[in-house]
């Protein structure tokens, strides 16, 4: 067997996770369903890694055909994995970040009666994503993208028993078809434009078309609009970032399956494997790139007066997705990736920092009630500091680096960089006040939790705590395979990431001179200046939070609360944006199914049908009324008929 046939294995293993688990083991055996759910993504990681490595030698694998899947006409869809260094990049980091969090889980599920469904369901994830990840067409990455969507609405609503879960599991997966619609239209539009959906033909069939008519420049603009609607619903991106906060109900693995590694990466990554037809569309790329930056500072926002230590990642998610997508809106799309990559690190440890946090807490999520607990969870605590310093973007720790290349390269994007700096270097500075006051809030200060919490609290167990290491080590070094070529030449140390990923994402031979900005020389120490700047606001951010918060719920803040009630209200209530969807989309569109409902289908298509039934009813019981059974009626009845035709054969 080749290396590259490894592929087949790596989508293969955790399906079979996923139909054992759910179909065939005992339901009632935790440890079973634990050790089965892990091996199969631990199969999948080490089946990956040769071909990772492979591709960092500067082989490309290329595409593996399976088998003709959908033959109508002209189109013909094979099932085409597609093995290049951005899709082995995101095996990596999928089965990697993955198995670490199905080994958490075991730890953190262990008071569940079952968990067979549960880790069926995370399997199937990975499944579904790997699928996403790897299809070298529109079709086959389209059933991995609603995949990821059945079974994010599953997980989120895995104790459906609660009404709010079940109703949040309903909402991630309603407002994704929204995206999805978008996506679909995309995919419909590509076809018939260029009579293709692999990404290899397009890719091709756009590179040699040495000059674009404004026709097919404006299909593709509609086109990259239209998977840009899908990748707001995947990446929760405004309008459509309104699930993310509420997938919160799900277990904590779960949000950090969906926040780091899995789901939210999807219109990110997409983008990116398109990469070659949003260069061609300047007009697109900008939409994209403000969107992100309006994201990003919208969510920033609101996570800092949050009290729910998940809700706070929650909002950290949605503004941190914003930095990818407004990375690749300025045409940075290796700073996307590489930022995908830190972020998958950093926030899967702070979200499972967060689960250790809930558990030794008796699940008790609300950080005034914490407080003190790094003498109680000493590991958690130290750890979960490794993930605050790398999402803040301290000097050497990971985020640092991903997040000053997106900064840099906004700076230089010709539509509006300055603004688009200015509000990505503000968004930096939010999300280090919001992240330390997290941090004071649940470890420093004195603990404020009830007095039988207290007696109670102890470190995780290592089945949880191990994970939490590993990716603690991830989150201070995985940022130097990707040094900006400014820090990069001072040290003498490449960026190993731009170079791996030039063999997947490259600007298209016949892109427009609006790009050359990405080719044309700059100034090192503008470069330098703005990464200080950038840092040094974000560290005094950091410092004040510190400061407010290190014992606790501070004073001066709560005044402060209180003289700007407008204010604070308008962000702790998050805007009232999901009030205003439910008075502008939901009720609306609730009235209108309920007269469609009551009066349409209720009372006239009903209706009628029953009037239809009462009819022949009726018409029946006037000819049936004398059917009595009595003979001699019959016979009376028999002779006045007989006579009645009779009378008229004589009469006529």
């Amino acid at each position: 067997m080749e290396v590259v046939d490894l592929i087949w294995l790596v989508i293969a293993s955790p399906l079979i996770g996923a139909v054992l688990n759910g179909f065939i083991l005992p339901k009632n055996n935790k440890a079973l369903s634990h050790i089965v759910g892990v091996v199969a993504v631990g199969v999948s990681f080490l089946c990956a890694l040769p071909l990772f490595l492979k591709t960092i030698q500067g082989s490309t694998p290329g595409i593996q055909y399976g088998y003709s899947w959908l033959q109508v006409a002209t189109l013909n869809i094979g099932l085409e994995l597609i093995v290049d260094s951005a899709s082995t990049l995101m095996l990596m980091i999928i089965t990697g970040i993955g198995f670490l969090i199905h080994v958490y889980s075991g730890g953190y599920m262990a008071e569940e009666k079952s968990t067979s469904r549960f880790f069926s369901y995370l399997n199937l994830f990975v499944f579904m994503m790997l699928l996403l990840v790897l299809g070298n067409n529109l079709l086959v990455m389209f059933v991995g993208w609603e995949g990821v969507g059945l079974c994010s609405y599953l997980l989120i609503g895995y104790w459906f028993e609660k009404r709010e879960n079940a109703a949040a599991g309903m909402k991630a997966f309603v407002v994704n078809r929204v995206g999805d619609f978008g996506f679909l239209i995309g995919i419909f539009l590509t076809y018939r434009s260029f009579g293709t959906l692999s990404f290899s033909e397009l890719a091709g069939f756009l590179d040699e078309q040495v000059v674009l008519s404004s026709e097919q420049l404006t299909t593709l603009t509609a086109i990259g609009l239209c998977f840009f609607v899908g990748a707001c619903g995947k990446s929760a991106q405004i309008p459509l970032y309104i699930w993310l906060p509420d997938a919160m109900a799900g277990p904590t693995p779960v949000s950090a399956l969906i926040h780091a590694a899995t789901m939210v990466t999807a219109g990110v990554y997409m983008m990116a494997r398109l990469h070659f037809l949003y260069y061609l569309s300047p007009f697109t790329m900008t939409t994209i790139a403000w969107v992100g930056a309006i994201t990003a500072i919208f969510a920033a926002t609101i996570a800092v007066v949050q009290t729910d230590i998940k809700k706070v990642l929650a909002y950290s998610t949605v503004s941190q997705l914003g930095y990818m997508v407004l990375a690749a809106g300025v045409g940075a799309f290796d700073a996307s990736i590489f930022h995908l990559l830190t972020h998958a690190c950093f926030k899967a440890l702070l979200f499972l920092g967060a689960g250790s946090v809930i558990v030794a807490m008796h699940h008790k999520q609300d950080m005034v009630e914490m407080g003190g607990l790094a003498r109680y969870l000493p590991i958690t605590h130290k750890v979960f500091v490794v993930g605050v310093l790398a999402i803040i973007g301290f000097p050497g720790f990971a985020g640092f680096f991903s997040k000053d290349e997106i900064l840099w390269r906004a700076f230089i994007f010709p539509n509006g960089g300055f603004i688009l700096w200015l509000i990505g270097m503000l968004t930096a500075a939010l999300t280090a006040f919001y992240m330390v006051r997290l941090l004071c809030l649940t470890f420093y200060g004195p603990n404020r939790s009830d007095e039988h919490t207290r007696q109670h609290l102890k470190e995780t167990p290592s089945v949880m705590w191990i994970p939490l290491v590993v990716l603690a080590l991830l989150s201070t070094f995985v940022g130097y395979i990707g040094l900006p070529p400014v820090i990069g030449h001072v040290f003498g140390v490449p960026n190993y990431l731009a170079s791996f990923l030039g063999t997947a994402i490259s600007m298209p031979k016949n892109a427009s001179q609006f790009w050359d900005f990405i080719s044309a020389p700059h100034s090192v120490l503008l470069e330098w200046v703005l990464m200080g700047i950038s840092t040094v606001i974000a560290l005094l951010s950091a410092g004040v939070a510190f400061g407010l918060y290190r014992r606790g719920p501070s004073p001066l803040l709560s005044d402060l609360s209180e003289r700007s009630n407008r204010i604070y209200s308008l962000l702790l209530n998050k805007y009232w944006v999901d009030e205003a969807y439910q008075r502008i989309v939901v009720t609306p569109l609730r009235e209108i199914a309920e007269f469609l409902w009551k009066i349409v289908d209720v009372r006239l298509i009903n209706g009628f049908i029953n009037f239809i039934g009462h009819l022949l009813l009726f018409i029946g019981g006037l000819i049936s009324f004398q059917m009595s059974g009595n003979l001699q009626r019959y016979l009376i009845l028999f002779v006045m008929g007989f006579v009645g035709l009779l009378y008229i054969a004589v009469a006529i």
